[in-house]
């Protein structure tokens, strides 16, 4: 019988005329029997079988195809499967016993059934033990690490881990035998400064030791804060020797850029680091408070605490909820007395405050590292100074502050303390939500422009909190503007990426005098969006607008880290909008012809600004037709050389031979032809600037020579041996990427190095749409001029058509197009016609074009009502007989399947449908799936979102030759677009079917003069 002090309970699943006998049976055990006649997956989905002790299931009642072995593990208790067909034989018994149940046949003795409950008990223990040992490990792995680097008593290395050999880029081969430091090498601007002396006592005393955060290199460039376990190990040979166990914690290569945490001016010695030091604290014995009142009432305490935090911290300061129960104040500009004093004014404050309704009383711990004048700590240096000290003011006792004290450092070897070094579960999110403040005071503090200052707000903030995106608002005159916006790879965004709702614009407006909220919006994509005011004094209102991909990115606990942002950047706009103008236009009259008025290009032009006093090179990247040798004048203009020469030498205009000779200049005789002396592009550049243009182009040879002139303002002629010194400021330009030349042999990477002293990456014309009416209408006052034409402006169409068009020429397309469009108008405005430009979406009623004077051969995309593309050539008389087929099936099946009075609105429909299917094709990025239907990108999103409004074009149902239609579109090769051809190819359809005028307007659903224009032949 089955021993026990309580009779165990045992579930019967079984539909078998002997189940009764077999009920009497398990009784006869000591056990508490229940029928249950119900089929297994009934059982299953209504979890009838949770609370019993063993189930038994008798096999004539499941599919052969069930199984067995991953049914008892989902039912989590000992399983039998009993078999009254026949008798297992002692193969299937051998079977059996790697299985965590067991089968029995029916009829049994009663020792034999008391034997398999005991069977199928003890595997099911088995089993238990087994996962909780994996469970164990996996945990065990993740607070410890995979990343395994193994050594001798002398720390050179032994063998490391494949994630090892993945993380760092090199083989066992490449590192053994080597010391340890040849391959975790440190970032020195992040990592202590004792951090190697650290590891390699903790190596030579053999003593178990748990290793702060180190920044490290590992391959392809990037940086990676780890931390993790030294400890001793043996081998398989008997040696003694060393593991080091490294957990990666986050990336590093968002930073924005090298921290440099030495002071500016080293001899003054009352200059504090911008981050002048840490405190964490954490309430003692909260597990005790949970208990007591529940875990909803521990939430709300943890909020309080940060609500206090917040209201105790200067603006200047920031403070976070961490993981858990720890919380974060990183102090800015302050000296060591003045943290001190804030410190034990917190911990007073602390003391005597009552949380949730004057209920709960807590006592704190706090630990406390602050900046050194002399070394100046990295942000992960002070956290876990500040984190070790937590630990030790808690191990004494709680309820006291503890100060990291310098030499502490060593004597944490043998230190195993489990807060050392963990903030959280979540550490990388943390991490990095850390280095996004440290950031934030250290790199923003210094900015004094305010365009610059938002887009790296906004870029800290997005990779701080893991964003899609995020923008910055301001509402004036009752009017909501978005001034900047981000995505994740840095790019910006304009409204037509950012449509926020009725509902949020309104609660904007209502909350643009307050401060200290959050505004949440909940996607349908389980994304958030979140509105933040920003409250400035006498200002217009302004907020951040955050948008991502998952609701646990930000959640409520990050609340107050948001609070003091948006109090952080109200402090630091009032002051920067107290002292200067924040945009800056070139007037059109300038004698480069270089407009803007963009953000982008104002943020572009404070680049220029900083740089241009300065003698260092500058290397302009840019698509070709950018403006980067403008970019160059500009940068020359604003210098001090202005008054002196500005020379253009076209890397790739010279023929290669004669490159070095055009470059450096020539003595007569050098070679054959050289019947004078030139003095080169580099002597006539003397005093001034040299514009190296498409430096990509420049021959190797050519290379190496010009590395010693960016080196020492030093070069030779040719055929001469004489050194001549110049003065020459040198800026390079190129439309390639200069690292994938590099890697291909092509271009010297100690050149590159050379010439990428202070980069400037020029804007393409799309992304800058706010200049592209401003320097089309500057163009065309000058060509106007110039030709003594009256042309004022451009039609409202014509300019809709230019801010839609691409420009993959940029600028310098745009200027011929308007020169030629000068040339051709015979009005005082350009038109859609005089451009050859026309926009997506086009009126007919309001159509201000002459468009019978088109030529027949043009294809351009005109629009006529109900935004529906036609192009004038799409549907001609050599439309393929199968496309006209599959369309007049789609016609007449919506003919026999509707009445006249309820027509399907079958032009929408398809055209809904083509967008949904290019969206799933190309994952759902919008500029790939315009581009598979030749269309625009800004023109796909608008006609999306009015098309995802239509609730029922969305629930419309379709049939197979409404669904054949769209794929046929989808696969066809054109260079029209596709949405175009669908309503040219209805269109000919119905006219093909002589159908009436009435029912094929419903059909398509455009008006009849539109329709004419579809069907016209």
């Amino acid at each position: 019988m089955i021993n026990t002090n309580n009779n165990k309970t045992v579930l019967l699943i079984s539909n078998s005329e002997s189940s009764t006998e077999i009920s009497a049976s398990l009784k006869q055990q000591n056990l508490i029997v229940s029928l249950s006649s119900q089929n297994i997956n009934q059982v299953v989905s209504t979890r009838e079988f949770v609370g019993f002790d063993f189930v038994i299931i008798d096999t004539k009642d499941i599919e052969s195809a069930i199984d067995k072995e991953r049914l008892s593990t989902q039912m989590n208790c000992p399983v039998l499967f009993l078999n009254a067909e026949h008798e297992p034989s002692a193969m299937d018994n051998y079977q059996q016993a790697k299985y965590t149940f067991s089968e029995f046949f029916w009829p049994i003795n009663e020792i034999e059934l008391q034997q398999k409950l005991h069977l199928s008990l003890y595997k099911f223990n088995i089993r238990e033990q087994e996962q909780k040992q994996s469970h164990l490990l996996q945990n065990t792995i993740s607070c410890i690490g995979d990343i395994l680097v193994y050594l001798d008593q002398q720390g050179e290395v032994v063998d490391i881990s494949n994630t090892a050999e993945l993380l760092f880029g090199k083989t066992l081969e490449d590192v053994r035998g080597k010391p340890w430091y040849n391959l975790i090498q440190t970032r020195l601007d992040l990592t202590a400064k004792q951090s190697q002396q650290f590891i390699s006592t903790a190596i030579k005393i053999q003593t178990v030791t748990k290793l702060q955060p180190l920044a490290i290199q590992i391959a392809h460039g990037s940086s990676q804060l780890v931390d993790g376990v030294v400890g001793p190990i043996s081998y398989a040979n008997g040696t003694k020797g060393v593991v080091l166990i490294l957990r990666q914690l986050t990336s590093l290569n968002s930073l924005p850029k090298e921290f440099n945490f030495v002071p500016k001016n080293k001899d003054n010695a009352s200059e504090t680091a911008l981050v002048s030091g840490i405190l964490l604290l954490s309430p003692d014995n909260f597990n005790e408070l949970n208990l007591q009142h529940g875990r909803n009432y521990g939430d709300k305490v943890l909020y309080s605490i940060g609500d206090l935090l917040r209201e105790f911290v200067r603006p200047t300061d920031m403070a976070s909820h961490y993981g858990g129960t720890m919380f974060m104040v990183m102090f800015s500009q302050s000296s060591a007395a003045q943290i001190k004093n804030i410190v034990n004014q917190l911990q007073k404050r602390l003391k005597e405050h009552k949380f949730l309704e004057e209920k709960t009383s807590l006592n704190f711990s706090i630990g406390v590292a602050i900046n050194s004048k002399l070394l100046n700590y990295s942000p992960v240096e002070l956290f876990y100074q500040a984190n070790y000290s937590l630990s030790q003011a808690r191990e004494l006792g709680g309820a006291q502050i503890r100060e990291w004290q310098s030499q502490n450092a060593m004597l944490q070897i043998g230190n195993l303390d489990r807060l050392s070094g963990n903030v959280s579960q979540s550490a990388n999110n943390d991490y990095q939500k850390m280095l996004m403040q440290w950031s934030i005071l250290n790199f923003l503090n210094e900015i004094e422009q305010l365009p610059v200052f938002i887009k790296e707000l906004l870029s800290q903030v997005i990779n701080g909190f893991g964003l899609k995106a995020a923008g910055f608002y301001t509402l004036e005159n009752n009017s909501l503007n978005l001034q900047q916006a981000l995505n994740s790879s840095g790019n910006e965004l304009t409204n037509a990426d950012v449509c926020l709702s009725e509902n949020q614009v309104s609660h904007i407006k209502s909350i643009q005098n307050e401060h200290g909220k959050v505004f949440t919006s909940v996607l349908a994509d389980h994304g958030i969006e979140k509105i933040i005011p920003i409250y400035v004094p006498n200002k217009p209102g302004a907020f951040l607008w955050l948008s991502s991909d998952q609701d646990q990115d930000i959640t409520s606990k990050d609340h107050h880290v948001l609070y003091n942002i948006a109090d952080f950047a109200a402090v630091k706009i009032e002051r920067l909008c107290a002292g200067a103008n924040d945009t800056k236009q070139v007037e059109s009259s300038n004698s480069l012809n270089f407009w803007y008025q963009s953000s982008a290009m104002a943020n572009l032009m404070k680049e220029v600004e900083m740089v241009a006093p300065t003698n260092a090179t500058v290397l302009i990247t840019g698509e070709s037709g950018t403006g980067k040798e403008m970019l160059a004048q500009s940068i020359h203009q604003l210098s001090d050389r202005k008054d002196k020469p500005f020379i253009i030498f076209d890397c790739g205009a010279v023929v290669e031979s004669l490159v070095e000779s055009e470059l450096f200049g020539h003595q007569k005789g050098a070679f054959t032809g050289a019947n004078r002396d030139v003095a080169g592009r580099i002597h006539e550049a003397n005093g001034g600037t040299l514009f190296l243009d498409e430096i990509g182009e420049l021959p190797l040879e050519v290379q190496v020579k010009l590395l010693r002139f960016v080196q020492e303002k030093q070069y030779s002629k040719v055929g001469s041996g004489q050194v001549k010194k110049v003065d020459v400021r040198l800026v390079a330009a190129t439309n390639v990427d200069l690292k994938e030349q590099i890697t291909k042999g092509k271009f010297r990477q100690d050149l590159y190095f050379r010439l990428n002293v202070f980069k400037i990456e020029n804007v393409p014309l799309r992304q800058r749409t706010d200049d592209i009416l401003l320097i089309a209408k500057s163009y065309l006052d000058i060509f106007s001029t110039e030709y003594n034409k009256g042309i004022i402006d451009f039609s409202e169409q014509a300019k809709q058509a230019l801010l839609e068009y691409q420009w993959p020429g940029n600028i310098r397309e745009l200027k011929n197009l308007v020169h030629r469009s000068v040339i051709v108008c015979s009005d005082n405005v350009v038109s859609c016609n005089n451009l050859g430009l026309f926009p997506a979406e086009l009126s007919i009623n309001n159509d201000t074009e002459k468009m019978a004077g088109q030529n027949n051969n043009q294809t351009e995309t005109v629009v006529v009502n109900n935004d529906f593309a036609i192009n004038q050539t799409s549907v001609n008389d050599e439309v393929p007989e199968q496309s006209i087929s599959i369309a007049k099936n789609v016609i007449n099946h919506c003919l026999t399947s509707n009445s006249s009075e309820a027509i399907i609105a079958i032009g929408p429909w398809v055209e809904y449908q083509l967008y949904r299917l290019s969206l799933e094709q190309h994952q759902h990025v919008a500029l790939q799936a315009a581009n598979s239907l030749n269309i625009a990108e800004s023109t796909f999103r608008r006609r999306w979102k009015k098309l995802q409004a239509d609730a029922e074009l969305i629930n419309a149902p379709g049939f197979y030759e409404q669904f054949a239609l769209v794929e046929h579109i989808q696969q066809l090769n054109m260079v029209e677009s596709k949405v175009a051809y669908s309503q040219s190819l209805l269109a000919q359809a119905c006219k093909e079917l002589r159908l009436s005028l009435k029912l094929t307007s419903s059909l398509l659903a455009v008006s009849a003069p539109t329709l004419r224009r579809l069907v016209a032949r």
